[in-house]
């Protein structure tokens, strides 16, 4: 446990200093050229951006032991950068803060290189989003880019509780179906899947440094665009893993996915359904069910919002039987005062294990820059 502490706390300073790295580099460069003539021989073609996503909250709720708080969001940074035509890189780097012990945690959410062969055929290594559906592949870590606040709870990153998969490390390979007419798409990944340790928690999606057994996640999507009605989408996917338990048998794991989605400036109609069942040796199969509805429309810079959230896990089930079930009725309004500011408030009814009938407040400032 120390040497995994030791080599979290290096990990996190060596990811920093290459964040660092990356805002400061053509400051650099014009200060060193002379230094680095090695560097020439790099592609001459490449370009480097980076956009950085941040948020300040406030949340007022009835929940018990939770008073009414300020918090900071996640701070991305997002870079990218085009090694040639068919080659580019993408890396999102998430810092957060803890109030309490003021420790800056950093994660490299997505660290990958992708190769565009051609239309038919994109593959990326590394680590990714994993294409469960519409919504985790759509909305990564900046908010900006969401409507509302917060992620559906089914879609919930890993280290906040989350039920999925929601990142993984390997191949993935996507593209248009030829002779479709850009209308069929497909996804097709193969991962590390993910481990849980003996206390419960799910190790192996952050920055794991291998496999801990030999079977590898698999996940396959479909999607289907209608050339005559440009944003909607209609898809699903397929995921499969076998989930090793320290000092448990290995349990595998099925994650079936549907949406319907369609999305154009004002309008936004977005339906997700999951069904995940977990096959525990010598015990019957657990099946639960979670999804989400949302609307929006767009007046100026004006975009009410609703949401409808269901999460229904039955206790027993291996790994994610604490998140038990959860439902919720979200109302908000989002105000866009300016290009790349956005102002969010919204109101929840929450029915959770331990509470029912919970009401919410929440607020959020979300930008890029």
């Amino acid at each position: 446990m120390a040497e995994r502490t030791r080599f979290q706390a290096a990990l996190r300073i060596a990811v920093t200093a290459v964040a660092m790295f990356f805002l400061t580099a053509p400051i650099l460069h014009a200060q060193t050229e002379d230094e680095h003539q090695h560097m020439e021989d790099g592609p001459p073609s490449s370009t480097l951006m980076v956009r950085a996503f941040g948020a300040v909250q406030w949340l007022g709720t009835q929940k018990k032991d939770s008073p009414n708080s300020f918090t900071l969001g996640q701070l991305a940074l997002f870079a990218t950068s085009d090694l040639g035509e068919r080659v580019s890189v993408l890396a999102e780097i998430v810092l957060e803060g803890n109030s309490a012990t003021t420790e800056v945690v950093t994660d490299v959410e997505r660290l990958q290189i992708t190769f565009r062969f051609n239309d038919a055929l994109n593959l990326s290594a590394g680590r990714y989003h994993t294409g469960i559906g519409y919504y985790n592949a759509a909305f990564h870590h900046g908010a900006y880019f969401e409507t509302p606040i917060g992620r559906p709870r089914v879609f919930a990153f890993e280290d906040e509780g989350g039920v999925l998969p929601v990142h993984e490390v390997g191949l993935s390979m996507r593209g248009i179906v030829p002779h479709t007419g850009s209308s069929l798409r497909y996804l097709a990944e193969v991962g590390n899947g993910r481990n849980w340790d003996a206390t419960g928690n799910s190790d192996a999606d952050a920055n794991s440094p291998a496999d801990q057994n030999r079977a590898k996640s698999t996940n396959l999507g479909l999607s289907f665009r209608p050339a005559g009605l440009t944003g909607l989408e209609i898809g699903g996917s397929f995921y499969r893993d076998t989930v090793p338990h320290a000092g448990s048998p290995s349990v595998p794991e099925r994650i079936i996915d549907g949406f319907a989605v369609y999305r154009t400036p004002t309008i936004e109609l977005m339906g997700e359904w999951l069904r995940l069942q977990h096959l525990p040796p010598g015990s019957p199969a657990i099946a639960n069910n979670a999804g989400y509805l949302q609307a929006s429309k767009a007046w100026g810079k004006w975009r009410p919002y609703y949401r409808y959230d269901r999460l229904a896990i039955d206790p027993a089930t291996p790994f994610i039987g604490f998140a038990g079930s959860y439902r919720s009725n979200i109302l908000g309004l989002r105000i866009d005062p300016v290009q790349w500011v956005g102002v969010k408030g919204q109101y929840e009814h929450t029915d959770e294990p331990q509470q029912r009938g919970i009401n919410t407040v929440r607020a959020q400032l979300v930008f890029v820059f």
